[in-house]
């Protein structure tokens, strides 16, 4: 007889042998245990179920929470739009282009372009080591170089005996030069050179000495002087060593080529990135709230009778029917966005927006505010702070909650699978303890039927005879 503390799959029955018994009561004590267990389980069935659904709960507050995500990005890029309602235009985009940035204000201002400017070059002497491999051989022994640019030295120090080395140090040096090693030979024949060049247009002398002083050889020729960019802003000339400019404060131009007649720069309000970001605040808002749907009602998803859910749809809600101030603009309705009360979504219209908007700059940006000084967009980076913040948000808190919960529970499944398997040990030895008693008696009655029959058989035997 053998016994075993774990059921094995019986290959006549479904249910599962948790000992080999000997006696004709076996399979009956088998399924006593088996009743035992399969009561004492039911609680981690129960259980089990229940993390199922909390799991099912948690993984829905992070889909909510991932689309909530994106609408605060999008009040955040509406918040960026809304900043600074100004835009820079050029009438010639081949002349520059034109970067606002802060203190801009509206203006016009008239451009010419005549000359875009020019480098200084300078190359290594010829007469010094020629260089055929620039990873290996340089133009002078020296160690030590003193760098001149219009009169300012720099200390230039190498020992590496490579010219690829000595332009790096001398670009590492940040002397106002940029330093390139440019083969000036054939590809049979390499000749390769140091070659300079100024950080700013216009003419810049420049002067590479050997030694730690001015004194030493100049390795230098100059092999091109640079002209300044020149251009005429409201008709005033003006030279400059760069080729971007500030041509008032907060207006930023590149030049990017000449011209013969003057061209326009313009700075005026343009609302058109505001109607940009509420129409991607309008796509994720639906999005959102068709989330949020898919939890309500009968048969509803994982959050179903949740009230989160309730409290996120009316916080959206309220956004969407945020009403502040007086004036032009007072709604999102007078901007175009309106609100449909049978589904529930937002709608953006173009047409009504420019219209709107349509020299109202100053009310577009009184309505907007900004995330931390009052109006619509207040209210909107408070809301999103309130679903999303990491400490103290619904979302954070309720996916915080149920994770909880759910480790929570899975300890109960440990500990009452423990249990179980406690019980079910206990069973086993108990049953194959009374198993091999029930087969011992069967064993004697069985031997006594056999004596009995056997002196019965003898009294037969004897009366016959």
């Amino acid at each position: 007889m053998s016994s075993s503390t774990s059921p094995l799959t019986s290959s006549s029955s479904s249910t599962p042998v948790y000992f080999t018994g000997m006696s004709n009561y076996a399979a009956s004590l088998n399924n006593a245990i088996n009743q035992e267990v399969e009561l004492a389980s039911l609680p981690i069935q129960l259980l089990q179920n229940n993390v199922s659904a909390l799991t099912d709960q948690a993984n829905e507050a992070q889909t909510i929470a991932g689309d909530f995500a994106n609408v605060q990005s999008a009040v955040e890029s509406l918040t960026a739009a809304a900043s600074n309602l100004l835009t820079a235009t050029v009438s010639g985009n081949a002349v520059a282009t034109a970067t606002l940035g802060s203190g801009a204000t509206a203006g016009s201002y008239t451009l010419t372009v005549s000359n875009l400017g020019s480098y200084s070059d300078a190359l290594s002497n010829d007469g010094l080591t020629t260089v055929t491999d620039p990873s290996s051989q340089t133009i002078d022994a020296s160690s030590a170089y003193t760098l001149v640019v219009n009169g300012v030295q720099t200390a230039i120090s190498y020992a590496g005996g490579n010219l690829n080395g000595l332009a790096q140090a001398i670009n590492v040096a940040g002397a106002g030069v940029e330093a390139t090693v440019v083969n000036v030979g054939s590809s049979s024949a390499p000749d390769y050179r140091l070659s300079l060049q100024s950080d700013q247009l216009g003419p810049v002398s420049m002067q590479l000495n050997d030694a730690a002083n001015d004194g030493g050889t100049d390795l230098l020729s100059s092999s091109g002087t640079g002209v300044p960019a020149q251009y005429t802003v409201n008709g005033k000339q003006i030279n400059s060593s760069s080729d971007t400019v500030t041509l008032a404060p907060g207006l930023t131009l590149q030049l990017t080529g000449t011209s013969s007649s003057a061209v326009t720069v313009t700075v005026a309000p343009d609302a058109t990135s505001v109607g940009n970001g509420l129409e991607s605040f309008v796509s994720a808002y639906n999005a959102t709230m068709t989330e949020l749907g898919k939890n309500r009602g009968q048969g509803g998803g994982a959050l179903a009778g949740e009230s989160i859910v309730y409290d996120l749809t009316n916080d959206l809600q309220s956004l969407a029917n945020y009403t502040s101030g007086s004036g032009t603009i007072v709604s999102l309705s007078d901007l175009g966005v309106t609100f449909n009360d049978t589904t529930g979504q937002l709608s953006f219209d173009q047409s009504t927006f420019d219209a709107a908007t349509s020299g109202q700059s100053d009310a577009l940006t009184a309505f907007m505010g900004s995330a931390t000084g009052g109006g619509f967009l207040q209210a909107a980076t408070n809301t999103m702070t309130s679903a999303l913040d990491p400490t103290s948000g619904e979302l954070p808190q309720e996916y915080n909650s149920l994770v909880s919960t759910i480790q929570s529970t899975n300890s109960q499944i440990t500990d009452k699978q423990t249990q179980v398997n406690q019980l079910q040990a206990s069973l086993t030895q108990q049953m194959s303890a009374a198993d091999a008693v029930i087969y011992s008696l069967q064993q004697q009655a069985t031997e006594m039927q056999d004596l009995f029959q056997s002196i019965q058989a003898n009294e037969m035997g004897t009366a016959n005879s």
